[in-house]
């Protein structure tokens, strides 16, 4: 269905006002304005944005330090999810130069972004006690090997 086509691109800070949206939609204590500001105000941060045609449906974020692509966000606005936003975000994440991990942490308790990422090729490498607040829960922290994911995908199998 060509009505429903998303694609990735690089943010920028123009971005914002839409993150902010997305990010007040879907979680309960989302980023500030000030916050995605100082977020762009990193050298070793970067984030890309989910398009449907102009319309910013979703983002994904992460800090980059030696080879590891922390991620600190990945949201999809509600009426775009399940229409492969999610994984063309952390597609661009794995894809991006000079990442050879990403790392996440992720609420146990929410089950349609831990079956994302271990479709993409996350591992649970363990539990963060306490992780979340509003409300308190534990988080799993997961990893993915992005040179494997890239080769995989250059290969052209889609199996993670």
């Amino acid at each position: 269905m060509t009505d429903n086509i998303i694609t990735t691109r690089p943010a920028v800070v123009d971005d914002i006002p839409d993150l902010c949206r997305i990010e007040a939609e879907c979680f309960s204590e989302p980023w500030s304005e000030r916050g995605f500001t100082e977020f762009f105000g990193q050298s070793y941060s970067t984030a890309y944005v989910a398009l449907h045609g102009d319309t910013v449906v979703g983002y994904a974020g992460m800090y980059i330090t030696f080879g590891e692509g922390n991620i600190t966000n990945v949201a999809v606005s509600y009426r775009w999810r399940r229409l492969g936003a999610g994984r063309r975000l952390i597609d661009s994440l794995a894809r991006h130069d000079g990442v050879d991990r990403l790392l996440l942490e992720v609420r146990e308790s929410n089950l349609p972004a831990i079956t994302l990422y271990k479709s993409c090729g996350f591992v649970i490498d363990g539990t963060r006690r306490d992780f979340y607040s509003n409300p308190r829960e534990d988080a799993f922290l997961m990893s993915l090997d992005a040179g494997l994911y890239r080769a995989r995908h250059m290969s052209g199998s889609d199996e993670a």
